[in-house]
């Protein structure tokens, strides 16, 4: 069992990470200028942001790990039980929202046609109709291979651990959305070991060592957005000052986060086509206007992000039964 406290910490951090999600997204830069025709304050602050925002789903493969780890599925009533609440938690809400997804491709005749199902189904477990929904689906391949690799958090050696993060971290492609990711997998097993030495999540690092360390962050991401040899340093830099980040958050802030924390889902799986809509709307009415440009790249967001909760509290209230279904129970 978890502390309150912590449980609390770990809703807002995920509330905190969708809305970077949706920031990700919100990147205009090819809407308002094409290829190869940036402006330079625009691309600055939205490069930057995006390196920032880098560490949301990291996070949540983390955050995934560390409460799938809690038991072991060796046992085959174990692993079947896995199986069937994964299937409502996870594979329910995959297949309904990138079946959703096809709305928008078929109003914007971007839908392909295929010339045989099979296509079809390798198209909706690639998540291409609902691009944000790699993430689930990689969540879901990890776990249905748990008897492949489970092993390592039964044996519960350092040395394996070690070992095995020695290897991941190696083959960790940053931003990777391949099938598996090498990212996911990472975080993954990563959140698998904190849960076995879960004291580390109450380690509470000084308020002066953590502005230095975001000094040293910010300048990582707005002035040396493309260097490649420190962006993993990077994305585990940020997870760290983020997380003790949090100790510090104003007690009314946390009440208030804590209120919408709830459809952080909901919010991962609505925004994507509403962003895009809006912004390629907006460009292509002032196409090469920087200061619109960035205007909507920050605007856009809030009103995204405002009409998904105002929709997922309504459609909670008034069909509890179906929102929870189609999105795993959270709510």
């Amino acid at each position: 069992m978890i502390s309150k406290q912590l449980s609390n910490k770990f809703k807002i951090a995920s509330l905190l990470c969708a809305i970077m999600v949706v920031y990700r997204h919100s990147l205009n830069l090819q809407a308002f200028y094409g290829e190869g025709e940036y402006k330079l304050i625009s691309t600055t602050i939205e490069t930057g942001i995006s390196k920032l925002t880098e560490i949301a789903v990291p996070f949540f493969f983390l955050l995934s790990g560390f409460f799938f780890f809690r038991n072991t599925y060796y046992k085959q009533a174990e692993y079947t039980q896995m199986i069937v609440k994964k299937s409502q938690t996870l594979l329910i809400p995959f297949l309904f929202w990138n079946l959703v997804g096809i709305i928008p491709l078929l109003i914007n005749h971007k839908f392909i046609i295929e010339s045989n199902i099979f296509q079809y189904i390798f198209t909706l477990f690639n998540s291409d109709w609902n691009g944000a929904l790699w993430y689930v689906r990689d969540l879901m391949t990890y776990m249905l291979f748990i008897p492949i690799y489970g092993w390592i958090f039964v044996i519960n050696k350092q040395w394996i651990y070690a070992i095995t993060v020695i290897i991941l971290f190696y083959y960790w492609i940053p931003v990777s959305t391949s099938w598996p990711s090498s990212e996911g997998l990472l975080f993954f097993f990563l959140g698998g070991i904190i849960q076995k030495h879960n004291t580390i999540l109450y380690y509470k690092c000084s308020q002066k060592k953590i502005f230095l360390l975001l000094i040293l962050w910010l300048i990582s991401c707005f002035i040396y957005p493309h260097l490649w040899a420190i962006h993993k340093y990077n994305t585990l830099l940020g997870l760290f000052i983020f997380w003790n980040s949090l100790n510090y958050l104003k007690e009314s802030w946390k009440k208030w986060l804590l209120k919408l924390a709830p459809y952080s889902f909901f919010i991962y799986v609505t925004h994507l086509y509403l962003i895009k809509g809006l912004k390629v709307s907006i460009a292509k009415y002032f196409y090469g206007n920087e200061a619109i440009a960035i205007i909507s790249y920050f605007i856009l967001p809030i009103i995204v992000i405002f009409t998904t909760i105002v929709l997922g509290k309504n459609w909670h209230k008034y069909a509890a039964k179906s929102f929870l279904f189609v999105t795993g129970g959270r709510g």
